[in-house]
């Protein structure tokens, strides 16, 4: 292992106050003497005090400002060990990586995943879950801003492997799977992108979550062609069609030509029933689903590109700039120049 690797996975087997504390709670015998006691001791740490003493006080809903600054778009945090199990959703998608050891993955439902040293847990927005550690293994949590995942999304992963079709499914879909599981064995060079990005985090400066970004990116593909059939998916007890997700891969690569008629000629449909089947599927008509695509491209190319309003107009498959600018008005509030604007880092 790298020198710096190595460093960095010292610094993240250290145990911290609140883990310390968390751990004490846990092994303690919980008369009602040693409870006053330890509250008593760590008075001075209220709030984590309160939250061993007291879980149900944790927030079970998580927005992304909760834990992502305004200037990230990927944060990556040690799990807490000890830390009090509890039932929480949030807004962004998370990946719960086992750098050592174990952790279980708990769902409401009786759902359960036991997750071991080199397992990804890939884990969709408002999925109620919860995450037990309660020994001395090492779990790093990535959170991931839903734009973030919907831009490397549509510019980099979009083939008919299993975490595309999740991240279509998620995206476009109202049958989403709630997580998928990438047993990668100890792979160093999965772990080593994980570490890189950790240690980019650490440089605090106005370059560090652009390139975090990038590593991610490569992380994902790294990790589509290294254990793309290392997946486990869960049982969802749910029915899909054998055309669905090739309805929306084929909309998604042809998103500035397609049209409801071609799309039925193609899957040997009949153009009401196409339209139905799409309902179906994403919740929205063809026109409300293919406007989604062709706006997320828009905002896509708005601001990762130079491209006029016009050229990506044309791009998306509108035939003047005036109804690309409507439409994006009508979604945004603003146009997408003012778009562009607010949004240039």
């Amino acid at each position: 292992m790298e020198y710096r690797y190595e460093k960095l996975l010292e610094k993240l087997k250290q145990w911290q106050e609140d883990e310390l504390l968390f751990k004490e709670y846990y092994d303690m015998e919980k008369t009602q003497e040693n409870i006053h006691a330890f509250y008593e001791k760590h008075r001075a740490d209220s709030y984590n005090t309160s939250i061993v003493m007291h879980p149900d006080i944790l927030p079970s809903d998580h927005e992304e400002s909760r834990f992502l600054l305004d200037s990230q778009n990927v944060a990556l945090v040690k799990h807490p060990r000890y830390c009090p199990f509890w039932y929480h959703k949030h807004a962004y998608f998370e990946m719960i990586y086992v750098i050592y050891g174990k952790c279980n993955q708990k769902y409401p439902d009786g759902q359960e995943a036991k997750l071991t040293a080199g397992d990804i847990c890939l884990l969709s927005p408002k999925v109620t879950h919860g995450i037990a550690v309660f020994d001395d293994s090492l779990v790093i949590n990535i959170l991931i801003r839903y734009s973030t995942f919907l831009d490397i999304f549509m510019n980099t992963i979009r083939d008919k492997s299993q975490i595309s079709l999740f991240f279509m499914e998620n995206i476009f879909s109202v049958k989403k799977t709630p997580y998928l599981i990438f047993h990668t064995k100890g792979d160093e060079l999965i772990r080593n992108y994980l570490f890189d990005m950790y240690l980019e985090q650490l440089q605090e400066d106005e370059f560090s979550d652009r390139i975090i970004c990038s590593l991610l990116t490569i992380f994902f593909t790294q990790l589509t062609r290294r254990h793309k059939n290392d997946i486990e998916v869960p049982y969802s007890g749910r029915a899909k069609g054998e055309y669905d997700d090739l309805l929306l891969t084929y909309m998604l690569n042809h998103y500035s030509t397609v049209t409801l008629s071609e799309l039925s000629e193609k899957f040997h449909y009949s153009v009401p029933y196409c339209s139905k089947l799409i309902k179906e599927i994403s919740g929205h008509t063809f026109s409300e689903l293919l406007t989604s695509i062709r706006l997320q491209h828009g905002e896509s190319f708005l601001l990762s590109t130079q491209l006029s309003v016009a050229e990506i107009s044309d791009r998306l498959g509108y035939k003047n700039p005036e109804t690309f600018i409507r439409v994006f008005q009508r979604y945004h509030h603003m146009s997408p120049s003012q778009y562009r604007r607010q949004n240039d880092l």
